[in-house]
């Protein structure tokens, strides 16, 4: 299912994804903030049709253009070895702190809300951990 929101004109390429970080306190008494601010926030994102419809926008250096988007798993990493795919899980606040590991990203993604539940869709494959954590690749939605 796909939502209409705006996104800055030079952002709006069809495949382009992002997570919604939310709404500015500047959007507060803005006419369209209601196309903006009806994403859920946190949530990743990635536009699949843009729109010829552009409308001024006091946060964005140039107009805004009208899109569609659709809601995407969040890619990050599990640790345990009874993951089951479909079942409900509680994203767990991870133990590492190693920000200059080739899996930081993976592992932290943006977005991601520690404690918060989600569906696992779908296991990826095994990640190589420095440290050692027997980690999976997965996507939660």
């Amino acid at each position: 299912m796909t939502e209409v929101t705006l996104i800055g004109e030079r952002l709006a390429k069809e495949g382009l994804e992002f997570v919604f970080g939310g709404c500015l306190s500047r959007c507060q008494n803005c006419e369209i903030k209601i196309s903006c601010c009806g994403l859920d926030k946190n949530k990743p994102y990635r536009i699949v049709r843009v729109r010829d419809k552009l409308h001024d926008c006091k946060v964005h250096a140039d107009k805004v253009k009208v899109v569609d988007v659709e809601e995407i798993p969040l890619r990050t990493t599990l640790q345990g070895p009874s993951l089951i795919e479909g079942s409900l899980v509680t994203l767990k606040e991870k133990k590492c702190k190693e920000i200059d590991c080739e899996n930081h990203r993976l592992c932290f993604p943006q977005g991601i809300e520690f404690g918060g539940k989600y569906h696992l869709e779908k296991i990826e494959g095994k990640i190589k951990c420095p440290k050692g954590y027997k980690l999976s690749e997965v996507l939660l939605v």
